[in-house]
């Protein structure tokens, strides 16, 4: 079994600014030596890795699979519409296929119902992959054959604490390097080895970019990497995000190569992706608009922004939406996502 992992928060959420995040305080905790390697490999130049393998045999509420802790449900678009009702009458076929799992997964499932529902629309109505940890609050729901579950079960025997799902999945891609180069998030997970081996966060950030740090100088600014801006034509590693079910209903988080979306004070200022942990700055409220698009309101209300439709920076500081503040959600193989605004059909970037 490997080693228990504690999330530092006090690392991660520091006293901070609108443009500026400077960790106070070293969290020490025994660690071997980093073990990440930078790697810009996207899954979307394997699309061949896309189709899961066969899943296990059906039955009318839904397919059940497990390794340890994580789990994966395969519905598709009627048991996906039929999940609520299914849920009411106790899952019968599904609570046996899951045994002591299943209250875990039941409560997660009543909690997201709205969201499962939207991912599936979104996803052309073919159904979708719900992927959970017990333990772990949240879900990673993709359109079918999303593939997540193949790769989390890489971790499945690795003993981790910590609150969300995605949290889960930073710290496993730590741990076993193979899983944050197939899930495109290699330098998030160097981020979080910095940090647990008592590197303020400024430091972390600043090594695990691979940047020159001067000992005798302050401890450089976080926020000068993970800016994110929508001038992209074309999805690459950099416009490729997890997209994550973090708590009850439609709250999600949004993880890039780089780290987190966090709104800064939580909304009304700028926006980064460079977190290695969920807080209420990394969560967002997934708003359906019912015209195909959709909108990400901050943790105080304000929402992801496009300035000018699209082609400069993102911003979390607009409090209703309108057209700058609506995006499409362009579906990737392996589950990612990336993020297209509705007026200039720019593709949304976290750069360095």
């Amino acid at each position: 079994m490997g080693t228990t992992k504690n999330l530092p928060e006090a690392a991660v959420k520091a006293t901070t600014t609108a443009n500026q995040v400077t960790a106070t305080q070293n969290v020490t905790q025994p660690t071997s030596s980093s073990r990440r390697v930078l790697d810009d490999t996207s899954l979307i130049d394997h699309a061949g890795d896309f189709v899961k393998p066969a899943p296990p045999p059906a039955n009318s509420e839904g397919e059940f699979k497990n390794t340890g802790p994580v789990w994966w449900i395969g519905l598709n678009n009627d048991q996906t519409h039929a999940l609520e009702t299914v849920l009411a009458t106790a899952g019968n076929a599904l609570a046996t296929l899951a045994g002591p799992l299943w209250p875990e997964v039941a409560a997660a499932l009543n909690g997201s119902i709205a969201y499962i529902e939207s991912v599936n629309k979104f996803g052309g109505n073919n159904g979708v992959d719900i992927n959970g940890v017990a333990g772990f609050e949240g879900l990673i729901v993709t359109p079918r054959w999303g593939k997540f579950y193949e790769e989390l079960i890489q971790a499945a025997r690795l003993v981790i604490s910590g609150r969300t799902i995605v949290d889960f999945v930073i710290i496993a891609s730590g741990d076993v390097p193979a899983l944050g180069a197939t899930l495109g998030i290699p330098v998030v997970a160097s981020v979080l080895t910095a940090l647990e081996s008592g590197t303020p966060f400024g430091w972390a950030l600043a090594g695990a970019l691979g940047l020159a740090v001067d000992l005798l100088g302050k401890a450089p600014d976080p926020n000068e990497h993970g800016h994110i801006w929508a001038n992209r034509d074309t999805a690459g590693p950099w416009e490729t995000f997890i997209l994550a079910q973090v708590g009850k209903d439609s709250k999600v988080s949004l993880l890039s190569w780089q780290g987190l979306f966090s709104a800064q004070m939580g909304g009304g200022n700028d926006v980064y992706a460079n977190r290695p942990q969920v807080g209420d700055w990394e969560t967002w409220t997934f708003v359906d608009n019912n015209d195909g698009t959709v909108s990400f309101k901050s943790f105080n209300g304000n929402f992801l922004s496009a300035e000018q439709g699209g082609g400069v920076a993102l911003y979390a500081n607009r409090t209703t939406i309108g057209d700058w503040e609506k995006f499409y959600i362009v579906n990737l193989p392996g589950g990612k996502v990336a993020l297209k605004t509705h007026d200039k059909g720019k593709f949304v970037s976290v750069q360095q």
